[in-house]
């Protein structure tokens, strides 16, 4: 049961993450963000990308756990090692179009300048859809550059608006581009806390992925268990050779041995004999 909660919490995170990825795509379109559309769509199937690729891999360490036939494959570790890149990519591009605000508008004036220059229906429709969205007119100024084109601009006056486009035009380009950032960073956190839930999970110690993990993990504990095996080993051998040399031999022979010696030999001390009988009597001397 907490497992089902787990992938139906994951599976909302990720959907909300495509959805605000798919917001950012669409206010890049219809503000001509100098966004590239490419980065922002990319941005939008991360998030699915990053789903299927977690199910894969829980599916191969829950086959693995069962001792059923597994295959890490080439391709899946491929999927991984591209997604970390896609991300790392998706967060870079996404952060210069965030800073320094200086710079960004360079890019912006140099698309608002190409729209000027072109002077037709299509460029005067991005100028007046910036404008009506932002609700500014011209660009450094509400006469520099503005729809309609007229010589004098008319825009402020006709519509009645008192600021220019390029603060919120850049500022708009930053938000969207942090919202780009957002979901790449938050589907390489996601992935950061799935690996660990996984490598700590039951079903994952349990299966044969876990070996190589342990191995990399108590290598010096291994080596501790090793060092006191052996150490027994030698107990144990010591002992058993003390055990032979200290066995009774068969036949009696050593207490035979022990007896007939003479003095001083095997070690025995002085040798034990019988002394003539007297009278009957049953004396005995050293």
């Amino acid at each position: 049961m907490t497992t089902i909660i787990t992938r139906l919490g994951l599976f909302a995170l990720l959907l909300l993450l495509t959805a605000i990825a798919g917001y950012a795509y669409t206010q890049i379109r219809y503000l001509s963000l100098p966004i590239p559309q490419a980065l922002a769509l990319l941005t939008v199937v991360l998030p699915f990308i990053t789903g299927i690729s977690a199910q894969r891999t829980y599916g191969l360490v829950r086959r693995s756990a069962n001792n059923e036939p597994y295959q890490l494959t080439i391709p899946l570790i491929a999927v991984i090692g591209f997604q970390l890149m896609y991300e790392t990519i998706i967060a870079t591009l996404a952060l210069t179009h965030m800073i320094p605000p200086a710079a960004l508008l360079c890019g912006l004036e140099s698309k608002w300048k190409s729209w000027w220059s072109a002077h037709d229906a299509n460029a005067g429709e991005a100028i007046r859809t910036i404008q009506d969205a932002l609700n500014c007119c011209g660009f450094n100024t509400v006469r520099d550059r503005s729809w309609p084109f007229t010589e004098p601009a008319t825009c402020a006056k006709t519509f009645g608006r008192t600021q220019s486009c390029a603060a919120p035009w850049r500022r708009s380009e930053q938000i969207h581009a942090g919202l780009l950032l957002l979901v790449a960073v938050s589907v390489f956190i996601i992935k950061v806390l799935s690996l660990i839930s996984l490598l700590t999970s039951t079903t994952f110690s349990q299966s044969r992925w876990a070996r190589p993990f342990k191995q990399i993990g108590h290598t010096h504990d291994v080596e501790d268990v090793d060092e006191t095996e052996d150490n027994r080993a030698t107990v144990r051998r010591l002992i058993e050779e003390n055990a032979e040399e200290y066995r009774d031999e068969p036949n009696g022979e050593s207490s035979t041995r022990a007896i007939d010696a003479p003095n001083g030999e095997d070690g025995h001390g002085p040798r034990v004999q019988p002394s003539q009988l007297a009278d009957g009597g049953h004396e005995w001397r050293t």
